[in-house]
């Protein structure tokens, strides 16, 4: 199997270090007009026009969010299996189209990078909401906030039309997937946005309220005035509760990453906690576990079920109903 990784920078780089070590990956070629220097022992490409000559079975998408649509689609189109980084595009409308094509290849396999997913606390906490052991969730407060840099301002996250907006659909997308994940389809939603700090055409922060129909509430604080970075999920349900602070992550900026949780005794309105269980994890094998499973899918020819071309899609048109009710601020 050969593999094909477009856009080599911090992400790119993850992903190569976890597909070089695998066996059945036999040559692994390299795109990025940006990237004067990859290896030079490597296979550097200088377009993306005759694919068809390297024989490539899987690619990677790595790339500005403005550019994800359109190359994921070139690759789809020569029958080429893609995973794409979050953002998965700056529209639904690129999204929906994509589909209409996969739809014609169905060998082709598309997942999307929403690593949080398959973080082990994550994982845990998805384990304990299926139990049902602590009843129905009540609410979810989630928080994640960053310091922002020049870089941000000055790069292609900084322009509305390469970006898609700020720091929601940048970093907020995460939570945001995730908050559809616990709860399922969502039926209500309010949102405040607002770019009080770096006063330009996209968000610094994004205050967010959703519902789903079984009248379960979710809020989220996606911020980039954080001076201090911050991951944080609270999760209370009907019998118990589960609090996860920090997260593993390459930049390793926020913190340990400690999932809390516990089950009331008594009945309500008793409250006494016997034993509150607490679980540090170590290390982030969010990158490892994720490309493992797309990898897997691709090598035994199975659908994508998860994080796949209709959960980036659900997600877009989230974050487009948020952005709509805030149009003012992209003026």
């Amino acid at each position: 199997m050969n593999a094909l990784i477009v856009g080599f920078g911090k992400i790119g780089k993850i992903r190569y270090e976890i597909i070089r070590k695998k066996n059945f990956i036999k040559k692994i070629f390299f795109f990025d007009p940006y990237q004067k220097k990859i290896n030079k022992n490597q296979n550097c490409l200088k377009s993306l026009k005759s694919l068809e000559n390297y024989n490539i079975d899987i690619a990677f998408v790595c790339v500005p969010t403005y550019l994800a649509a359109s190359i994921t689609e070139s690759l789809i189109l020569k029958n080429i299996n893609v995973f794409c980084e979050k953002p998965p595009s700056v529209n639904s409308g690129q999204l929906l189209k994509l589909k209409k094509i996969l739809k014609k290849r169905p060998k082709v396999k598309l997942m999307y990078g929403f690593n949080h997913r398959y973080h082990p606390s994550i994982i845990k906490i998805l384990e304990i909401i299926n139990s049902k052991e602590y009843g129905n969730i009540l609410w979810i407060r989630a928080r994640y906030g960053k310091p922002i840099d020049k870089n941000y301002i000055d790069g292609w996250r900084g322009k509305i039309k390469k970006s898609g907006g700020g720091i929601l659909i940048d970093q907020g997308i995460h939570i945001l997937d995730l908050l559809v994940l616990f709860l399922g389809k969502i039926k209500r939603l309010y949102s405040i946005l607002n770019n009080n700090f770096i006063k330009k055409n996209i968000e610094d922060n994004a205050f967010i309220i959703l519902e789903n129909y079984k009248k379960q509430s979710g809020s989220l604080h996606s911020t980039l005035t954080q001076w201090r970075h911050l991951f944080a999920i609270e999760i209370f349900f009907e019998k118990g509760f589960l609090v996860l602070n920090g997260l593993k992550t390459p930049s390793g900026s926020y913190g340990d990453e400690i999932l809390t949780y516990g089950k009331n005794s008594e009945k309500i309105p008793k409250i006494k906690w016997n034993k509150i269980k607490k679980i540090r994890f170590k290390r982030d094998i969010s990158f490892y576990n994720e490309t493992n499973h797309f990898l897997n899918m691709v090598l035994k020819n199975k659908k994508i079920h998860t994080s796949n071309i209709d959960d980036a899609i659900n997600v877009m048109k989230i974050l487009e109903k948020i952005y709509k009710q805030n149009a003012k601020i992209f003026i």
